[in-house]
């Protein structure tokens, strides 16, 4: 049995987790809170469009229960809908596409890391489980969310772009292309990594493959998203600068809620580079610019956790001290950590922190923007100098389950009992 154990731990663990969502399923879990209220609110849109498809769809930033979500999220459920007839049937197979996402996860980590330190595949296969247990990965994949659709997407589109890492094919970077321009489409928050694949072409590939074919591609591909919204003016997300006009373009609130949400979700990388407390003493040039970064941060923010989000953190602190004073105090810390993390590769590590920190335009900043986004970033495209002992010795990957975990038990404690 020990043996059988040691030998199918990977199998074994995809069986359990997977088995849980489908349980979830069944008692319509809502760890997160706002899943399946978002999805009532979404079904009404979705039978806006079944009335009048046309009419609806060129107008969709006037239509009732408008929101920030792309028409073309919810043209996919309404065809889904009409396929399968029944609600919950067409649910339960977008539950089934939608959990690819760790089948992909898990065949850019072998791409990544299987031959370069000669891992065990079921190492990495068990690694890419842990998603499973993510509160925003759970909730949305249960009630269909628009992120999970996107990030789908956007992972099929990392995992060809990957490839070339194995063997450069040209045809990777055009697969690319078209996948994170599928999911903007779904989630328009996505287009912005088109930002980082272009400058990752132009400076390591600008010699194997026309800089102008990719550009020309991308336009082609954003060009139908331009028209619509800027010359049949459907302007959907125009409304988010009038939600919270105040503090809409207060940044200092976003930069510190994100990267303390970001912080969060590299906990494990952290515990494997020891929090860089061995050069803690070294880097007193990075101490002295933390502490003032996290200064400015703290003497402009103003979040309103009456409007919901605001991070784990913050909330944390507002719970134990009714007040921001712990996160004040714990920012100069989380301000430390990102820029030790952005000195190990400071262009290509700084083009994914910004597209992370722009990532979220409205007022409002939820763990479920990040989550598990941030994690697999981490792991697939900001580079930490990983060494094999991450995967190998069992307290780092521990580690990343135990902070799903730990999050899951918080977030599923604060949905039905606590409410912090």
């Amino acid at each position: 049995m020990k043996k059988f154990f040691k030998n199918n731990y990977h199998i074994l663990t995809y069986v359990l987790l997977y088995s849980s969502i489908i349980i979830a399923f069944y008692f319509d879990e809502n760890v997160t809170g706002g899943a399946k209220n978002d999805f009532k609110y979404i079904l009404r849109q979705v039978a806006i469009l079944n009335e009048n498809f046309l009419y609806s769809f060129l107008n969709y930033d006037e239509i009732e229960h408008h929101n920030r979500l792309s028409p073309v999220y919810i043209t996919l459920l309404l065809i889904f809908k009409k396929i399968f007839i029944s609600l919950e049937f067409a649910r339960i197979v977008l539950i089934h596409i939608l959990i690819l996402s760790q089948l992909y996860f898990y065949k850019c980590l072998k791409i990544i890391y299987q031959k370069k330190f000669s891992l065990d595949k079921k190492i990495l296969f068990f690694l890419s489980c842990v998603i499973f247990i993510s509160p925003s990965f759970r909730s949305n994949v249960i009630w269909v969310e628009s992120s999970m659709i996107g990030i789908l997407l956007f992972l099929i589109g990392h995992y060809y772009f990957i490839k070339n890492l194995k063997e450069f094919k040209s045809k990777n970077i055009y697969l690319n292309i078209f996948f994170i321009a599928a999911a903007a489409y779904i989630r328009p928050s996505y287009c912005l990594f088109a930002i980082y694949y272009f400058y990752f072409c132009f400076t390591y590939y600008r010699n194997k493959i026309s800089i102008y074919n990719v550009i020309l591609l991308n336009i082609i591909l954003a060009f139908p998203a331009f028209y619509y919204l800027f010359i049949l003016d459907v302007f959907f997300i125009g409304h988010i600068s009038t939600e919270y006009p105040e503090n809409h373009l207060n940044y200092f609130n976003k930069i510190a809620i994100i990267g303390s949400i970001i912080i969060f979700h590299s906990i494990p990388f952290l515990f494997y580079k020891n929090f860089f407390l061995d050069t803690f003493i070294k880097k007193i040039i990075l101490v002295i610019l933390s502490i003032i970064i996290s200064s400015i941060l703290i003497f402009n923010f103003n979040y309103n956790l009456n409007n919901t989000g605001g991070g784990i953190f913050l909330h944390i602190s507002d719970f134990f001290t009714n007040s921001n004073n712990l996160f004040y105090m714990l920012l100069p810390f989380f301000t430390f950590f990102i820029l030790n993390i952005l000195e190990i590769n400071r262009r290509d590590n700084l083009v994914v922190f910004l597209i992370l920190f722009l990532i979220t335009p409205q007022y409002h900043i939820f763990h479920k923007y990040y989550d598990p986004l941030v994690f697999i970033l981490f792991l697939t495209m900001i580079n930490l100098n990983l060494g094999k002992n991450f995967f190998t010795k069992k307290r780092f990957i521990m580690s990343a389950y135990l902070l799903f975990f730990s999050h899951y038990v918080i977030s599923f404690l604060n949905t039905y009992y606590i409410n912090f």
